[in-house]
């Protein structure tokens, strides 16, 4: 290792290989500082996939069969109602790969570039200069290590340790994650008790959060649930979905659990010489809780703004970094708060209600799912059935005002929160006052923890 570096970071996943590979490019110093080794790096979960289209529009490592990584690839997703009815198909090309094998894919991926990378490295504290970041002490092998930088990137995942240990008025928020701010997920990787074909489909139950999505070669699929609050509402959740959709008979081999972020990301995601993303932001995707390419926009946008703000041996200060909280809110900052403070109380209504409103192809309809995921819009005819639908299911007892009520507040909240994030300041200088009423609009917001949803 060197005395110095033109960039620090923490955490070597899918957020800080990306991050180390976009600058190593550019010809900056970097290093990255990574707790584990090659061996035990992103094992929570061991199969994990992606869209097919996002790997390639952030240049990815590619997979292929027999490279000991590549596991399934599918490109048919069906979204049923809570009785395994009334499927709706949603053409994605999907790939799954074993976390551990492409993390450290990716690491190879970002050294080929010019990133350094020193494993069982355990960060120790920020080295602050005048009230500035111009370092990072960390050990290795038994040793304190000092290293000089200039710009130090958090993407050290949930724990965020970077980010928690900076002074209170560094400019960026140190809260930890609680169990109100996490998803509960649980994998069960499944043998079918008959003969079947591989399973090579996605098959998505919104109602309980629940999938049922292809594995690697160890089972025939895999059976997951996510649950808000803790794994104990999952499983009954898990329990219903086993009352309710009726699936060829299975048993389980094996079982993974573990938490993704679900909250609203960092206000700031930037400070002097300092930068937070993934995990460790709270950058995940909303109507899913996935983080592995949630936090690439981002990460993209970074890299132009911190190359930009590095050039000439300056100091990164958090005006010269300040575009990237801009730009991202800008695009898919906005777009993620929208859904994610909908979300919140929309999905708080009772199984009756979702399977009509799945039968009827209203709310749950192919174009709404389709326009949550990105992809298209909603025009004056689909709100139109929808309107349509709900006084006719409020009609026939289907569905309860109450439920109505929930529903259509979380889209006006949501509509809320997006239009302020559309009003991002584009200067640290009216932050504050951004701040203060980012903080109200949350607040009625609340979280998904603090509903119950009717079983």
């Amino acid at each position: 290792m060197k005395e110095a570096y033109d960039i620090v970071i923490v955490g070597a996943s899918s957020a800080g290989a990306y991050f180390a590979r976009q600058m190593a490019q550019r010809g900056f110093d970097v290093l990255v500082v990574e707790k584990d080794t090659p061996e035990t790096l992103s094992r929570e979960y061991d199969v994990f996939h992606m869209a097919q289209a996002e790997m390639e529009r952030y240049d990815l490592p590619k997979v292929q069969p027999g490279d000991g990584v590549y596991c399934f690839a599918f490109t048919e997703e069906h979204q049923f109602s809570p009785y395994g009815q009334h499927p709706k198909l949603k053409k994605t090309a999907v790939i799954g790969m074993h976390k551990n094998g492409y993390m450290r894919r990716m690491n190879v991926w970002a050294q080929a570039a010019g990133a350094e990378i020193v494993y069982s490295a355990c960060f120790d504290s920020a080295i602050l200069t005048d009230g500035r970041i111009t370092g990072v002490r960390f050990t290795h092998e038994g040793e304190s290590v000092e290293v000089g930088c200039r710009l130090l990137a958090d993407c050290s995942g949930k724990q965020a340790v970077v980010r928690r240990s900076l002074p209170a008025d560094y400019g960026v928020e140190q809260f930890s994650l609680t169990e109100r701010d996490v998803f509960f997920v649980k994998l069960r990787y499944i043998k079918f008790d008959e003969p079947m074909e591989r399973w090579l489909k996605s098959y998505f139950y919104m109602f309980y959060k629940a999938w049922i999505s292809p594995s690697d070669d160890s089972a025939d699929a895999i059976v997951g649930i996510g649950s808000s609050r803790s794994l104990e509402a999952g499983e009954r959740f898990y329990r219903l979905f086993c009352q309710n959709v009726k699936t060829p008979p299975y048993h389980v081999v094996r079982e993974e659990t573990g938490t993704t972020p679900y909250r609203r990301p960092l206000y700031s995601f930037v400070a002097d010489g300092f930068l937070c993303m993934g995990d460790a932001a709270c950058l995940t995707k909303p109507d899913n809780g996935e983080g592995t390419t949630a936090a690439l926009a981002l990460e993209e946008i970074a890299a132009e703004v911190a190359s930009a703000a590095l050039q000439n041996g300056a100091y990164p200060t958090r005006e010269a970094l300040w575009p990237i909280n801009k730009r991202y809110n800008d695009g898919q900052g906005k777009e993620f708060a929208l859904v994610l403070a909908a979300f919140a109380r929309a999905v708080n209504h009772s199984i009756r209600m979702n399977d009509f409103l799945f039968k009827h192809d209203a709310i749950f309809s192919k174009r709404i799912i389709g326009a949550v995921a990105g992809k298209g819009g909603v025009g004056p005819g689909e709100i139109a059935k929808a309107v349509f639908f709900i006084l006719y299911g409020m009609a026939t007892g289907h569905i309860k005002p109450a439920e109505i009520d929930g529903m259509l507040l979380g889209g006006v909240k949501g509509l809320r929160v997006m239009l302020h994030y559309a009003r991002y300041p584009a200067t640290p200088t009216h932050f504050p006052e951004w701040v203060k009423k980012a903080d109200r609009l949350w607040e009625s917001v609340g979280q998904m923890a603090d509903y119950q949803i009717e079983i």
